[in-house]
């Protein structure tokens, strides 16, 4: 079998032309604005994931689309901007770009290969993909996306590196592969490993989150403090987590409230909650004895904080497993 990359060097009759003139060949009409709007229909009539290959040798004009894009750079690198800022994807690594963001690229190389993969459900989007099994992560996890997507540093684009994860190489391989080629049910298959996609790159967001948190220059602090939480939900105290960490108790506790808008009671109360939520998941235990391991002395004070906070009861969670 044929590398993949070796289908896409050859250049199209229309990277022909724009490799000749260094220009752009319009796909759909401008409008008056200062960008293109792409809607769905455009690009996806009657399918729901679209995936091609990206023109190279000209600039691709400012534009915004109203549905999700990742842009997998296959080969070589791709200098891009989105919403105002310059960004440079790299071999291997996979852009993901929210629905209205603002979106540019400048001139691929001839060994340049990038790969579009266009979704349109309005369903997906990075809220949604980055909230991804949140229920059996923790607070540490809770904090971050709060703060990397829900505060004014969201940015409507995450750029995730999948230089070591042959995994999900492999994955959006495939789905090249399906695409292109067409095979019998090779829309359904596509389909099909685009929901094996999303759960594969939530896993490796969650991994990569400390450090995208870290580049936002958010209080490194608060990182530390809540793998604290999320290590000793049951007997941890302010006093203890200040003395460990060299604190002030009430600076500490000041800064809690600052960052995340929560008392250091609120942060262990949700922790001891993810836990209850992962336990009844994974084992057989009463969910009264879950209740009292994770730290609630009160049966009913658990049921009225779990059913608050996962909008779900515990019974109905258990039913799940």
């Amino acid at each position: 079998m044929k590398k993949i990359e070796e289908y896409f060097l050859p250049l199209s009759d229309a990277e022909k032309v724009q490799k000749r003139t260094k220009r752009w060949l319009d796909e759909f009409d401008e409008e008056k604005s200062s960008y293109l709007k792409i809607k769905n229909e455009l690009f996806l009539e009657n399918k729901t994931i679209l995936i091609r290959k990206h023109r190279r040798f000209a600039a691709y004009p400012l534009h915004s689309h109203q549905f999700m894009e990742f842009n997998y750079m296959l080969q070589g690198e791709s200098r891009q901007i989105v919403n105002g800022k310059e960004l440079l994807l790299q071999e291997k690594q996979l852009l993901l770009l929210d629905q209205n963001s603002q979106h540019e690229l400048l001139p691929l190389r001839e060994e340049d290969l990038l790969i579009n993969f266009l979704f349109k459900l309005s369903d997906i989007n990075l809220s949604a993909f980055t909230k991804i099994d949140a229920k059996n992560t923790g607070v540490t996890y809770d904090f971050l996306i709060n703060s990397v997507l829900d505060s004014d540093i969201h940015e409507n684009y995450l750029l995730l590196d999948l230089t070591n994860n042959e995994e999900i190489q492999a994955t959006l391989e495939q789905m090249i592969r399906e695409f292109f080629f067409d095979n019998r049910l090779s829309n359904d298959i596509v389909n099909s490993f685009s929901q094996v996609l999303f759960l594969q790159l939530s896993r490796v967001y969650q991994a990569q989150l400390p450090t995208i948190y870290q580049s936002n220059s958010i209080n490194a602090t608060m990182l530390k403090i809540l793998q604290c939480i999320e290590e000793n939900p049951r007997s941890l105290s302010l006093k203890s987590l200040a003395e460990e960490l060299g604190y002030n108790r009430n600076y500490l506790s000041n800064l809690i409230k600052k960052e995340t808008g929560k008392n250091f009671k609120q942060l262990i109360i949700e922790q001891r909650l993810h836990e209850a939520h992962r336990l009844l998941l994974t084992t057989n235990v009463s969910i009264d004895a879950i209740s009292e391991y994770v730290g609630f002395s009160n049966k009913t004070q658990f049921y009225q904080k779990f059913k608050a906070f996962f909008n779900e009861t515990p019974q109905k969670v258990r039913q799940m497993k």
